[in-house]
């Protein structure tokens, strides 16, 4: 009788045991798993911002018009955001904006709300200068993740981050639109300025450009073959732009105006972003 209670009693240790540390192992998954965001960057359609120490360019076309929030409105847990900037899209039809970073930025988290499928369903396309992006989220609902995109199933949002094996300075998000629209914005905090091993990553470019800063002109050398370029200046507005042929290019900059500029300079393989000066 005496053994039979002490396996009853080992038993029931070991069953509570079990519980225990399940219930940690899920606390611990519920804890730490989830993204958040505390607050959205205040980046407009067309425009410059500057967050945490990095520039921002943002260029649109199409349906995208500014939005401010007391609060970046969510659909899923939390329901919204203490403070941010959003851009609404698609409530007249396609639209497309382009982000472009002065430093080599990674894993930039995306905030979509408001998206539904009333008149079909909505979908939200990323890509980097660098190339295919994947997209990750455990804080979303009412949407699925299909590659590069995202597409509403119902009424829904999340928050979203955007990787590459590679990082990048350059972001496009693009998608058709409908259903009324949708807002979405980007998280403040995962703009950041990445550390020494991962700019080292980008040192090797096959593009060159001097001097800069610049009076009158600029050159471009790649070791491929060159595309087209464009400038924009601060308030994202395209000021130069030309097709390309060869690998090297002079450029005359002498109508611009003294001050910051972003060049995009496109190659048979790649597209690279760098900030000029014209004094």
């Amino acid at each position: 009788m005496m053994t039979k209670k002490i396996s009853i009693t080992k038993s029931a240790a070991e069953s509570f045991l079990f519980c225990i540390i399940f219930l940690l192992v899920l606390f611990a998954n519920s804890t730490h798993a989830q993204t958040v965001c505390s607050g959205t960057a205040g980046i407009l359609p067309n425009g410059v911002a500057y967050v945490n120490g990095v520039q921002v360019l943002s260029t649109s076309t199409g349906s995208v018009q500014n939005v401010g929030f007391t609060g970046f409105p969510l659909v899923c847990s939390p329901l919204s955001l203490g403070a941010g900037q959003g851009m609404a899209v698609g409530v007249t039809g396609s639209w497309s904006i382009n982000l472009i970073f002065d430093k080599p930025v990674n894993d930039l988290m995306v905030l979509i709300s408001g998206a539904d499928t009333s008149s079909g369903a909505e979908n939200f396309i990323f890509n980097s200068n660098i190339g295919t992006v994947s997209i990750s989220s455990d804080n979303y609902c009412g949407m699925v993740i299909a590659g590069n995109q995202i597409i509403t199933t119902a009424i829904g949002g999340g928050i979203y981050k955007i990787h590459s094996p590679i990082s990048y300075t350059q972001l496009t998000m693009s998608g058709g639109g409908g259903s009324d629209g949708s807002n979405i914005g980007i998280c403040s905090a995962s703009i950041n300025v990445l550390g020494v091993h991962d700019i080292a990553g980008m040192k090797d470019d096959i593009v060159d450009i001097f001097p800069t800063p610049t009076k009158d002109l600029i050159t471009i050398s790649s070791r491929e073959n060159l595309k087209s370029y464009n400038i924009f200046d601060a308030s994202g507005k395209m000021v130069l732009s030309s097709f390309l042929k060869g690998n090297k290019k002079e450029i005359d900059l002498s109508i611009l105006k003294p001050g910051n500029y972003i060049i995009t300079i496109e190659t048979e393989t790649k597209t690279i972003n760098e900030k000029i000066i014209k004094q």
